[in-house]
């Protein structure tokens, strides 16, 4: 019996404060009819203000992002038909430092020692980061030596390279390396 009358009182009071009826506790300011109108044509007004700086803003971003692609095409342009020596080191820090010849050509990347270990020539994406920082990655699957995720950063000047290589050899193997690039030299362009 008490829980329901505690049941009743307590879904009253809630019906009371959720209706317009919870003015019966305090008192209600009256607004004026004209001061209710004016606002309603701000309100009408607004989104109408808000709908031209969106598309100012996107037009913004759709430039920026149109600058950025070209960009992009730019400097993998100039990393195109380049080839790089590279000193891999484990990052361990135990091991002997190892050197990797990688090649930029027809918007691929390929490893000539990995590629000896069955990792194949690879697309690989390029994208120009904040402050122009040119950034390359790409994965390589071999069926016999597991997968490779190589991500590369180029100097301001694209003379220089430096990264990453994680290979995965087996489900409990992994080996992690950082790289610097020793040297770079251009590669002839073939008629093909």
């Amino acid at each position: 019996m008490k829980k329901g009358l505690v049941m009743t009182v307590v879904l009253s009071f809630m019906f009371i404060y959720m209706s317009d009826a919870h003015a019966w506790f305090g008192s209600k300011k009256k607004t004026d009819d004209s001061a209710t109108q004016v606002k309603a044509a701000d309100v009408k007004a607004a989104p109408v203000a808000k709908k031209a700086p969106e598309k100012a803003v996107d037009k913004a971003k759709e430039a920026a992002n149109k600058n950025q692609k070209a960009l992009a095409e730019k400097k993998r342009g100039e990393l195109n038909n380049s080839e790089w020596l590279i000193e891999l080191s484990p990052l361990s820090g135990g091991g002997k430092k190892d050197r990797e010849t990688v090649s930029f050509k027809n918007n691929q990347v390929s490893f000539m020692n990995f590629g000896k270990k069955g990792f194949p020539i690879t697309n690989y994406t390029l994208t120009v980061q904040d402050e122009n920082q040119v950034v390359w990655e790409t994965m390589q699957t071999s069926e016999k030596t597991g997968v490779c995720f190589w991500r590369g950063e180029m100097s301001a000047d694209m003379q220089g390279m430096r990264g990453v290589l994680s290979h995965q050899i087996d489900a409990k193997t992994k080996a992690d390396y950082s790289f610097v690039s020793v040297s770079k030299k251009g590669i002839p362009v073939s008629g093909n």
